[in-house]
């Protein structure tokens, strides 16, 4: 029997209810069913890099911004913002402080400097808010409302991202497939920093949840979740340079302007925006991190990393990885590459399911992981 691997709270659960009946130090077989084993043991990665868990502990682990003194910072699904300082710099989070908690869906995190202060920016379901950091490095006032009225429902987390005085917001539709009434909807906005004055920036985008500025560019980047029903292998994901005023193809289109079964006649294809790369249908790409160099070896210079958390309704499932899309000195395209692997296990079962990736100001990599609820720090070996 092939063994089935558990998390670290169902390996407790699993040890609680087993009243010692059987169980080692390492690794616990009972019946069939293998507990515990390293997470990063079971992951697959090149010889020359060193994977190590960062921090654990951490449910529902989803996106990572590092703050202007290399603290990292996460936003959690259960309504909880951390901080993860490694004031020793031993490459594992000293404790985790809870900078927010009870929120509604946090998830996109950005840090600004402003004439009035340092702040934290947080992407809520319904809301964007801000913090200003107090006189402690990783304390933070109370919560301001910056931009109010987001629907909610559907796809709900919500990135954010500033630049040149502005931010962008992205907030993924309402449902599967279907034309939005709130064109706030399947769309990346930009806003003000100081006023929820705002307007759409662009559109036809279902639900892009990663997305970050090219440093090559500095055009807004994204990864796209295509629709679902229409087979295993369409549309595929998409990766697309999301720029002002273009219409990126959701509901009516798809991938290479191909016309959706229900709403394709009711715009034309051939003015909507094809992506700049696309991967395997289903794969849900949820963060990236635009690698120029750093502390991995040189050949990993002029990357972009990409987490896939992978699919739900395949029937091959695909994702669960890290891909690297190999880029060019100008920040052009050239392939894409496995880089990270091992989360989805030959029987179909999960060893976790990797969220977002994030380069630190000291030049490592890490990879969130909300199905482990841990962080990866990856280096050179």
């Amino acid at each position: 029997m092939n063994p089935i691997y558990f998390s670290k709270a169902q390996l407790k659960m699993a040890i609680q209810f087993s009243k010692g009946a059987c169980f080692a130090a390492l690794i616990v077989v009972c019946s069939g069913f293998s507990f515990g084993g390293s997470v990063v043991d079971k992951l697959k990665y090149p010889d020359d890099i060193r994977l190590e868990v960062f921090a654990d502990g951490l449910p529902r682990a989803r996106h990572m911004a590092f703050d202007d003194n290399g603290v990292l910072f996460l936003s959690q699904r259960n309504g909880k913002v951390v901080a993860l300082p490694d004031k020793d710099g031993d490459g594992k989070a000293d404790k985790t402080i809870t900078i927010l908690d009870d929120r509604e869906t946090p998830h996109g995190l950005a840090f600004v400097q402003l004439d009035t202060g340092y702040y934290l920016y947080v992407g809520e379901e319904r809301q964007v808010i801000r913090m200003k950091r107090m006189d402690d490095a990783i304390s933070y006032g109370k919560p301001e409302i910056i931009i109010s009225g987001i629907p909610g429902g559907g796809h709900s987390t919500r990135t954010v991202k500033i630049k040149d005085g502005k931010l962008y917001l992205s907030v993924g539709s309402s449902c599967n497939v279907c034309i939005e009434q709130n064109r706030i909807r399947a769309a990346v906005s930009v806003f003000d920093l100081n006023s929820q004055k705002g307007k759409i920036f662009a559109e036809g985008l279902r639900n892009t949840v990663g997305m970050e500025f090219s440093p090559y560019s500095g055009e807004l980047w994204g990864v796209n979740n295509g629709r679902d029903m229409l087979g295993d292998d369409f549309p595929r994901e998409e990766l697309n340079i999301i720029r002002e005023g273009v219409h990126y193809g959701w509901p009516f289109c798809h991938n290479n302007r191909v016309k959706d079964p229900r709403f394709g006649n009711q715009l034309d294809c051939e003015k909507t925006q094809p992506p700049a790369h696309s991967f395997t249908a289903h794969m849900a790409p949820l963060g990236l991190a635009f690698y120029q160099s750093g502390s991995l070896p040189k050949k990993y210079d002029n990357s972009l990393f990409i987490a896939f958390h992978g699919s739900w309704n395949r029937s091959v499932p695909a994702g669960y990885k890290v891909v690297r899309v190999i880029l060019n000195e100008k920040g052009e395209i050239q392939s894409q590459e496995d880089f990270i692997t091992g989360w989805l296990r030959a029987d179909g079962g999960k060893n976790g399911r990797p969220v977002d990736a994030e380069q630190s100001p000291k030049g490592d990599l890490y990879i969130s992981d909300d199905y482990e609820g841990v962080i990866f720090r990856v280096t050179k070996k």
